[in-house]
């Protein structure tokens, strides 16, 4: 007996449950009801499951199933004939004012675990990391030439010197996530 009208949706409920808590946090601040916030929940992720094709990029999952999520709460505001807690586009904008500033503050923590990790490298790893991003118009063959190396060696420094800040600054934000 084929099966063939059953479709894997794996994909569809991991993308839905990664952004589940997210998504649940958005409409209860819309709603301020537990059990109102649950049942368009079940709703939004039943009708993004379903809509799934017509996403066009997995990267913006989110604010697609967040449009839907605003719908469904406009419908369900509507049905209940209530008056809007808060208005779901200023939860929106609220919550991408969020993202914006965990994302900056992200970047500045990597920023700072970058810059602290540099200061621990030896002195001719620094030069050689500095000679290789700075402004300048030398390239690999003109550190080769002016250090008196190989572009080959040059290549592995480099290589072996990005792999020791890439280890530094995980366990510099490991370290300050824990804190």
């Amino acid at each position: 007996m084929s099966l063939g009208f059953i479709k894997d949706r794996s994909e569809e409920t991991r993308l839905v449950m990664q952004h589940r808590t997210a998504l649940y946090s958005y409409i209860f601040s819309c709603v301020r009801d537990h059990t109102d916030a649950e049942d368009i929940l079940h709703d939004v992720c039943v009708i993004a499951i379903e809509s799934f094709e017509q996403l066009k990029e997995k990267d913006s999952f989110f604010p697609w199933v967040r449009e839907i999520a605003f719908h469904q709460v406009l419908s369900h505001l509507k049905k209940k004939k209530k008056e809007t807690p808060f208005n779901p586009h200023v939860v929106a904008a609220l919550a991408d004012a969020v993202n914006q500033v965990e994302q900056k503050q992200s970047r500045l923590n990597f920023r700072d675990a970058m810059m602290k990790c540099l200061d621990k490298l030896p002195a001719h790893s620094r030069e050689l990391i500095v000679m290789r991003y700075d402004d300048s118009e030398m390239g690999i063959a003109g550190i080769a030439s002016e250090s008196g190396k190989s572009v080959h060696s040059i290549y592995s420094r480099l290589k072996r010197i990005k792999t020791m800040l890439r280890d530094c600054v995980s366990r510099q934000l490991a370290s300050e996530a824990t804190q």
